[in-house]
């Protein structure tokens, strides 16, 4: 007798409204639909910047993966679709140069007894600074046979969201306080400058445009 496994448990039923958009009301908000499929994983990344109270940065980033269906463990037993296959946390904390200054992670679950030890080369980390390079340097730091997968693929988003923090939260400051001029304008748009279609330098309107 075949067991029915319960489905992945989902937070939120989305809006079966199309997402809002600034394009216009033609504008394309979902995929082409799909042939027939079963879905067997599922990944859910979560990342957040705080500003603290002290002029430096956290960054935070989860990790969960959960299969559709039960699968035998050796480590785990029977894993179920309500389990996570994987289930890892952690934080950075940067200053607004986007150096390192703290870094800890947490395995909550893993399929294996040694996952958490991967952990303790998460603060090998401190000291290099997000930027140019980022990917090599935190594979050579945290990556490879004493290292996470996971958890140093979850560091990519992470220095994004670094990104947006420490730009995010200057603009802003910048906005309330009445300071932003013409020429930071430009001169934060030339720091990204060719990073994405946005911030190509060929654009007529890369001198004088400001998101």
């Amino acid at each position: 007798m075949l067991m029915k496994t319960p489905p992945i448990p989902n937070p939120k039923i989305p809006d079966t409204k199309s997402p809002s958009t600034p394009y216009g009301d033609k504008h394309v908000t979902s995929l082409s639909p799909p042939v027939p499929r079963e879905a067997v994983h599922q990944r859910r990344i979560n990342c957040n910047g705080f500003v603290r109270n002290d002029e430096l940065y956290d960054i935070e980033a989860e990790l969960t993966d959960h299969k559709t269906y039960a699968f035998p463990s050796d480590f785990r037993g029977t894993v179920t679709p309500d389990l996570p296959v994987h289930h890892m946390i952690l934080r950075i904390t940067i200053n607004k140069d986007r150096v390192i200054q703290y870094a800890e992670a947490i395995t909550i679950t893993g399929p294996y007894a040694i996952c958490p030890t991967a952990n303790k080369v998460f603060h090998n980390l401190v000291g290099l600074q997000i930027g140019p390079g980022w990917r090599r340097k935190a594979q050579a730091a945290i990556g490879g046979r004493h290292g996470c997968t996971h958890i140093t693929e979850l560091l990519n988003p992470v220095a994004t969201i670094a990104y947006q923090t420490l730009y995010g939260e200057k603009a802003r400051q910048e906005r309330r306080l009445g300071t932003m001029t013409d020429q930071d304008k430009r001169s934060s748009r030339a720091e990204l400058a060719n990073s994405c279609v946005g911030y190509a330098d060929d654009d007529i309107d890369f001198l004088t445009n400001s998101k």
